[in-house]
């Protein structure tokens, strides 16, 4: 009888035995992440964004403004309309062109900012500040030489 409970105890030990190191020596990495897989932190992004705000000479945000992005490469526009926070946004904008962006509102011009394609920041801001109509470039000559139109 004595030798049954031995056999017994034997049979459960190396069972035991047999479970333990495969439960140390699992070292599969689970399938569930907090904050997604490592994997995406070293992936590289595939385009930049370019976001901002259009403001008047005192700084104040100005809603309904124009803002115009030029593709310096085909020479293509898109523009943007400011919402009441005077904010605008491009995505998806390519790594390996440069860009120029610009705001206009009623009769007032930003002077043009570059996106250089050598500038790899993924999210790029640019404050684009309205100011006073440009002069006709003949006009400041006449006034700098003393003479008018």
């Amino acid at each position: 009888m004595w030798r049954k409970k031995i056999v017994w105890a034997v049979a459960v030990l190396c069972m035991t035995a047999g479970l333990l190191p495969a439960q140390i020596t699992d070292t599969k990495e689970p399938n569930v992440f907090l904050g997604g897989p490592k994997e995406k932190k070293n992936k590289k992004a595939t385009s930049r964004s370019l976001r901002g705000t259009v403001v008047d000479d005192t700084g104040k945000p100005l809603e309904g403004a124009l803002v115009t992005l030029l593709d310096k490469k085909s020479n293509a526009k898109t523009t943007f309309i400011t919402k009441k926070d005077g904010r605008y946004n491009f995505d998806d904008l390519s790594f390996t062109i440069d860009y120029e962006v610009s705001a206009r509102f009623k009769t007032q011009q930003s002077e043009p900012r570059k996106l250089s394609q050598y500038d790899h920041t993924v999210s790029m801001v640019r404050i684009l500040q309205v100011g006073e109509p440009a002069a006709d470039s003949d006009t400041k000559k006449d006034v700098a030489g003393g003479t008018s139109k």
